[in-house]
């Protein structure tokens, strides 16, 4: 297994951003004021928004019946036919390499499109995933270095990936249905904290892989789900506590604002905010959890900080890398300074044909 010193390190990010592709034609996507999107999934539904909201219209291609019905409903012209002499953006998450195998058009990958278009991806500038990927190299060599060996390749491509903007690079990326399984071999697990728990589809999961996960705690700032959250534990066996809130650095509100692409941005607002927020460690007390699991929306850093207890008690912790341009750099950093490094290991998996997907695993268990 390959494993680079630091000068093949930097040679390897160097070259991939020589290598920077931005597209067939960036100058022509530039000017256009109409543009097709292909796919209106959660990553072309973004886009769309985004676009829109900088003065570019959009026509949607969808093999689906019911995306572009909510195309459609969400006021987007939509289209069956791949051929409009328009520049075409392929804003799949999962399949963005398949999908541009099969086309007989040119066509802009979504990191290509946010690149030229100078857009977000998630909550900063896409540019600044590619910029930080070469600007912050010696940071993100330590990264690589703490990496267990199995996980440096993938580290490496999803580096690459950002400072080339190669789509291809990302061909051998975890199956999306393998998300939050730890990297690691011999872990044991018979609790989980699901921090960001959505529907409960990570605890089902988690069930699945460790048979012998008995009790859980789920945090969900939306209380419309907590059914559905405790329909997911009563089927899988669990004995859940849900937390229709938030988990930060300290006891405050929070308020959730909506920005031009769809994205729900959780800022702190004492006075103001209608979720409720403390600390991990207050929410747990004196229980103790083996794996905790945090996807909050950028806010993994409050989370770890306001959790100090609780991460050092837990065998393997997951966090979600992917939001801020720093987190590859950021999270690692402020996870070891608050559980050390003794006996813990570090392990990357990604999980998408994007920026989006990548996990950061922290665990007590042998290398996977």
């Amino acid at each position: 297994m390959e494993d680079l010193d630091r000068s093949a390190f930097d040679a390897r990010l160097n070259a991939a951003h020589a290598a920077l592709d931005l597209g067939p034609d960036p100058e022509g996507l530039r000017r256009a004021r109409r543009v097709l999107v292909y796919s209106y999934g959660t990553r072309g539904r973004d886009l769309t928004l985004q676009l829109r909201a900088a003065g570019i219209g959009c026509v949607v291609y969808d093999n689906a019946d019911a995306a572009r019905a909510k195309a459609a409903e969400d006021g987007f012209e939509t289209t069956t036919d791949l051929g409009l002499d328009l520049p075409l953006i392929v804003a799949a998450g999962q399949n963005q390499i398949e999908i541009l195998d099969t086309l007989d058009r040119p066509a802009f990958s979504l990191a290509q499109a946010l690149h030229v278009l100078d857009l977000r991806n998630s909550y900063d500038r896409a540019r600044a995933f590619t910029e930080q990927a070469v600007g912050r190299a010696g940071e993100l060599f330590e990264v690589y270095r703490r990496l267990d060996a199995a996980s440096r390749p993938a580290f490496l491509e999803v580096l690459c990936y950002r400072a080339s903007l190669d789509v291809r690079l990302l061909a051998h990326r975890r199956p999306v249905g393998e998300m939050w399984r730890p990297e690691a071999r011999g872990l044991e697990v018979a609790s989980f904290c699901d921090i960001g728990a959505y529907d409960g589809d990570s605890l089902t999961a988690t069930k699945a892989v460790f048979p012998s996960l008995a009790r859980s705690f789920t945090i969900e700032p939306n209380p419309a789900l907590a059914p559905t959250i405790a329909a997911a534990a009563a089927a899988a066996g669990v004995e859940n506590r849900n937390y229709a809130g938030a988990a930060w650095s300290h006891p405050t509100r929070l308020g959730a604002r909506m920005i031009f692409n769809g994205m729900l941005v959780i800022e702190e607002d004492a006075a103001g905010g209608d979720i409720p927020a403390e600390p991990l460690d207050a929410l747990l007390g004196d229980e103790a959890y083996d794996y905790i699991k945090m996807d909050v929306e950028g806010s993994e850093a409050q989370v770890m900080d306001g959790g100090r207890r609780a991460l050092r008690r837990a065998r393997c912790v997951a966090a979600a890398a992917y939001h801020l341009p720093g987190d590859l750099i950021d999270l690692p950093a402020r996870m070891d300074a608050i559980v050390g490094r003794s006996g813990w290991r570090l392990s990357f998996a990604h999980y998408s044909q994007s920026f989006d997907d990548s996990i950061f695993y922290f665990h007590r268990g042998r290398p996977a």
